[in-house]
């Protein structure tokens, strides 16, 4: 079985599926990007697919790249969302699964994010600027000297940096290191405990129709995943591997949870959360084009 998955995982089909997959999410689309950015940035993501880069390292690419749009793909990023705030609502939605949204305005009502952290988390990318390039459509990604300081709505303060999970002392950034540098060491980090978790979540929720946590992008203390043990071992294991995608879609592939059958028996007819048998689904869009 391991060697028909793999010969499934060495064709051009599976790289141009999870290609997709990741454009969609990521919102490579001409109507942000224009024809040569999205083709540049599609092309960024399809390399990372097939090259099986880890998932730790595209994200630090995204996070981090500045210069041109056409040059520098993964800087196509920040063209989509173009602001400081919304920036950070993608970042922490797509890859941590947290929706800060919420926490704009108010405090989170389901949640421990107060209005402060969701203008700490945007103060990492305040410093993040867009000029006009030297080619029709093109855009440079650069990082301000001045005038970039995020400020609370409520008296105009001038907010400082701080991860989400607060540690005991601020945010030191060094004098030579950026601030979305920082971020992106700390999002990554085997440490952290969303990133891992919420990739591994999503992973599952395309092969299985949902998440173990569902919504996949809405991690939370009062949404809690339907098998915790399945979760923390997948997330160990991803790790384990060092943000290995292909490794984790032969470990979901290779269960018994996947392989099950969509035929139900008298113990399990009537269980839609527990994964005890397989959901029929219909073939999406672009499956029934190609």
């Amino acid at each position: 079985r391991s060697k028909v998955i793999d010969k499934l995982i060495a064709r051009p089909s599976f790289t141009d599926y999870w290609t997709m997959k990741w454009g969609d999410l990521l919102q490579s689309n001409r109507k942000f990007l224009g024809e040569k950015g999205t083709y540049a940035f599609r092309e960024w993501i399809r390399e990372s697919i097939a090259a099986n880069k880890p998932m730790d390292k595209i994200v630090r690419e995204l996070l981090t790249s500045s210069g041109s749009s056409y040059d520098a793909p993964a800087s196509n990023y920040f063209r989509v969302t173009r602001d400081a705030k919304a920036t950070m609502e993608k970042t922490t939605q797509v890859f941590l699964g947290v929706r800060m949204v919420c926490a704009q305005c108010h405090d989170h009502p389901f949640e421990r994010w107060t209005q402060n952290q969701y203008y700490q988390m945007s103060a990492f990318f305040s410093a993040v600027g867009m000029r006009p390039g030297y080619e029709i459509g093109e855009e440079i990604i650069f990082d301000q000297r001045r005038d970039y300081e995020m400020k609370h709505p409520k008296d105009s303060r001038v907010v400082m940096p701080e991860f989400l999970i607060a540690s005991t002392a601020p945010v030191q950034i060094p004098s030579d290191q950026r601030r979305r540098d920082a971020l992106a060491d700390w999002l990554t980090s085997k440490q952290n405990p969303f990133f891992a978790k919420s990739i591994v979540n999503r992973i599952w929720s395309y092969f299985l129709g949902k998440g173990i946590i569902d919504p996949v992008d809405d991690i939370r203390a009062s949404n809690p995943p339907v098998n915790p043990a399945l979760l923390d071992a997948l997330t160990k294991d991803f790790v384990d591997h060092n943000f290995d995608l292909q490794h984790l879609m032969r470990t979901i592939a290779n269960s018994r949870t996947y392989q099950a059958a969509f035929t139900t028996n008298e113990w399990n007819q009537g269980d839609a959360e527990n994964f005890s048998h397989a959901m029929p689904r219909r073939l999406t869009a672009e499956q029934l084009m190609d």
